[in-house]
């Protein structure tokens, strides 16, 4: 490190007394300073008498602070913190009196991982006045979170390492928010409320706020979102109707502009949700499903994995996986076959669900025929059981039928 920069770090030092003067010397492993003791330090004047002296405890101080300067101007060591850990064979052989000029002589003698043990000693006119061994304990310098000044976090928030809060967001109790998640300006985030790492939410969303629902009274309950998630601008997201309840969300998502999702739902990985779609209560999305701009989803509903909603639909059945969806109200229109490709599916994986397909909703069997006979192709493949199990599964709201022929691709 150059000189006028160790000159900025003894300037720097946030330490009650400036115990070093000048360095004369350094390298990698060894320093020497100097200190010239005045009767004008602070530490002489409440000394009452006649011959005043230079506490001992100060004396280890500047043996400390020279090892600190030290360590400080090594680059292998930039992004460390050091502290003194423990002292060693101290030994004092004479007093130190105002007008004396101390030698400080500090060596590297071990050199661990999480540790380094110095030798000092303190000179006067060549004679040792002090010896002793040092070992400073290295630790990494920990990330702080970029809170703007205009911001608000409630004390009992806790946020992870390089976190960044915009100007005039509010973060209200009991959040948790992971590493690297950056809130933009103008976001509320209501109590109750986890954030994974690495999530972007951007201008003006509310996360967190209280269900829109008669039945909550205000208990506990949560919001619980993922890693990777971006959350784009004027996103509300509810929190959970039922005490220690979720509203839950997974990670890799893309949530776009005007976005509503409400309380209780359940919202898996790698999800795109257009602008201006609004989910209400209850409402489950499995991973991988896209969601069409202008949506309105009925409580209750669940979209299967896979599948994809064209804009501007009503949804008020479920959604089978891998389906192409749309209409107000929706109806089945087509088999997501970009979509089974884009995921790695087979080929022979893939007819074995346009198979499927076909017998539910293009066929002219009643949905008990149908799944009767799909039963009896009693198919092994990990999307072709999907499919099946989602149509045999109970549901509040049935699944969405195949729409008019004048609609249908194949």
């Amino acid at each position: 490190m150059p000189q006028k920069h160790l000159q900025k770090k003894l300037l720097s030092d946030n330490s009650l007394f400036q115990l070093i003067d000048k360095v004369l010397e350094i390298q990698n492993n060894k320093i020497i300073v100097l200190k010239n003791v005045s009767l004008n330090e602070p530490f002489f004047k409440n000394q009452n008498f006649d011959e005043p002296q230079m506490p001992n405890i100060l004396i280890l101080e500047a043996m400390s602070q020279t090892g600190k300067l030290l360590l400080s101007s090594r680059d292998d060591l930039s992004g460390r913190r050091f502290s003194l850990k423990n002292i060693k064979k101290v030994e004092f052989q004479r007093p130190i009196y105002p007008g004396d000029t101390l030698r400080i002589e500090t060596a590297i003698e071990k050199n661990q991982k999480n540790a380094l043990e110095m030798n000092s000693k303190v000179l006067l006119e060549g004679q040792i006045v002090c010896e002793g061994k040092l070992v400073f304990a290295l630790t990494a310098v920990p990330t702080r979170p970029q809170i703007h000044p205009t911001a608000s976090v409630h004390p009992s928030a806790v946020l992870g390492k390089d976190v960044v809060v915009g100007p005039y967001t509010i973060i209200g109790e009991n959040v948790v928010i992971g590493d690297r998640t950056v809130l933009e300006a103008h976001i509320m985030v209501e109590k109750w409320v986890k954030i994974g790492a690495d999530c972007h939410i951007h201008f003006g969303c509310v996360i967190g706020s209280a269900a829109q629902d008669v039945k909550y009274t205000g208990e506990e309950a949560w919001v619980e979102i993922g890693d990777r998630n971006e959350i784009r601008e004027y996103v509300t997201i509810n929190r959970s109707t039922g005490k220690n309840s979720k509203t839950e969300i997974g990670s890799d998502n893309l949530i776009f502009t005007n976005v509503h999702i409400g309380h209780n739902c359940k919202i898996g990985n790698k999800i795109v949700i257009v602008n201006m779609t609004h989910i209400a209560g209850h409402v489950t999305i499995e991973d991988a499903a896209i969601i069409g701009g202008m949506t309105g989803i009925h409580q209750f509903v669940t979209i299967g994995s896979g599948a994809m909603i064209g804009g501007y639909s009503r949804l008020s059945q479920d959604v089978p996986p891998y389906m192409l969806c749309s209409g107000s109200p929706a109806y089945v229109r087509s088999l997501n076959i970009i979509g089974l490709k884009r995921r790695g599916v087979s080929l022979a994986h893939i007819k074995e669900i346009k198979t499927i397909y076909k017998t539910m909703f293009r066929s002219e069997l009643n949905t008990s025929q149908a799944l009767k006979q799909i039963k009896e192709l009693a198919y092994k493949s990990p999307g072709a059981q999907k499919l099946e199990a989602f149509l045999n599964r109970d549901s509040k709201r049935g699944f969405a039928k195949k729409g008019s022929e004048d609609n249908i691709v194949i």
